[in-house]
């Protein structure tokens, strides 16, 4: 497919590929380091669950910007001021001497990401037709999960040689200002105003329905389950190197590298399903890929040492990596000339569990311990699972056969 002025999908592509690697490398690098900012902040564990928080209430600001401008100035200008705010944030925590400072620096990456991580999925829904779509989205969410990957290696790479860690906040900057430059270069080139795919519908006129035409019970129970699976997804990957370290006894270097393992998971199963997801329907992949990760969850808490834990984490990666995409590609795929404003409520769900679970798990961890707190995780995967469980599978057409 190509836009009026002859430019193809990969600008546009390459675009929200870098800008959800980079966002990936600011959101992961946190909560890698949350055994060296409870030493540099004398920071409880409900302390550093506000980090999230505050991330997550930045995150939805700019996705009440983002749902406002995208369907109208387009995804690319978006993405830019987004990756530019996301390379603010990562500076001004680098720089942070205090709690108030970095959680202040927290709000600024959060909006940022509010900005670009939906303006790119929607740009990557728009870009392909039906029969790419679950696929492609899939396929951009794995970098997604690269970036969360290279983060914690990162980190716990600088921790074994003594690098400060504040270097790795500068890292992500520097890649945030890419992303910047290669969504403008794309917007520069013209596919900010790519029409929607041939196969799918037009663009919806304004009718006295209004909202009400796509805001569906199929979108609500949507929205809870990104709600329910980023809660959990969130909090397993806050509070991953505390449990390693303090209930596990690994090293300081292992206990932050150890969130790639859950995230390299996360990019393998993402990349599996986008070469198969042509063949399968989105509520069957939700049913497996939840009802396996409910399992994996539990197992990762019972787990006696890092070794075995490591090992957990990444089969309930694999589980994790294609909920989110899918969940995204199913609920735009309806009205594709309002994805910009379905991605804004489905992702603005995701963004309230990814909120209140990881801190809710770090207060309760203080009075309970972490184990017992992250059972929670397992409640909500469980619950989710169930939500799919009921969904009515569609039937196929003929001709998607």
């Amino acid at each position: 497919m190509r836009n009026p002025a002859g430019v193809g999908p990969g600008p546009g592509m390459a675009a929200a590929c870098v800008s959800l690697f980079a966002y990936a490398t600011a959101v992961f690098i946190t909560p890698s380091l949350n055994n060296e900012l409870a030493r540099s902040f004398e920071a409880s564990l409900g302390m550093l669950g506000q980090f999230p928080m505050v991330l997550m209430a930045g995150f939805l600001l700019g996705i009440l910007l983002t749902a406002w401008v995208t369907d109208r100035v387009g995804k690319l200008p978006v993405m830019v001021v987004g990756n530019l705010l996301i390379a603010a944030g990562a500076l001004l925590f680098g720089a942070s001497v205090d709690l108030p400072t970095a959680r202040l620096a927290s709000l600024v990456v959060g909006v940022g990401g509010g900005l670009s991580e939906p303006a790119a999925m929607a740009l990557v829904t728009d870009l392909y037709d039906d029969a790419r779509r679950t696929s492609m989205a899939n396929l951009s969410q794995a970098m997604f999960s690269v970036g969360a990957v290279a983060s914690p290696l990162a980190v716990g790479w600088m921790l074994d040689t003594g690098v400060d860690w504040r270097v790795g906040y500068q890292v992500v900057a520097a890649v945030s200002v890419v992303g910047a430059l290669l969504s403008l270069v794309a917007a520069v080139r013209g596919v900010g105003r790519l029409h929607v795919p041939r196969s799918s519908p037009a663009p919806d006129a304004p009718d006295a329905a209004g909202a009400a035409a796509w805001l569906t019970p199929t979108l609500a129970w949507l929205s809870l389950g990104i709600a329910l699976y980023v809660g959990a997804e969130i909090s397993q990957s806050t509070w991953q190197s505390v449990l390693l370290e303090r209930e596990l006894g690994a090293s300081p270097a292992l206990a932050a590298a150890g969130l790639s393992l859950l995230w390299a998971g996360l990019a393998v199963g993402r990349l599996a399903v986008s070469a198969v997801a042509r063949h399968l329907d989105d509520v069957t992949i939700l049913r497996w890929a939840l009802g396996l990760g409910t399992l994996f969850q539990a197992a990762l808490i019972l787990s006696p040492g890092p070794a075995s834990a490591l090992c957990v984490s990444f089969l309930l990666g694999l589980c994790f990596g294609p909920v989110f995409p899918t969940i995204v590609s199913k609920a735009t795929s309806a009205r594709p000339g309002r994805s910009g404003a379905i991605m804004a409520v489905v992702v603005a769900s995701g963004a309230l569990g990814a909120a209140f679970f990881p801190v809710g798990i770090g207060l309760a961890a203080d009075q309970v311990g972490l184990r017992p707190a992250l059972w929670a995780c397992v409640a909500l995967l469980a619950l989710n699972a169930a939500i799919f469980w009921r969904m009515a599978v569609p039937r196929k057409s003929p001709a998607s056969m």
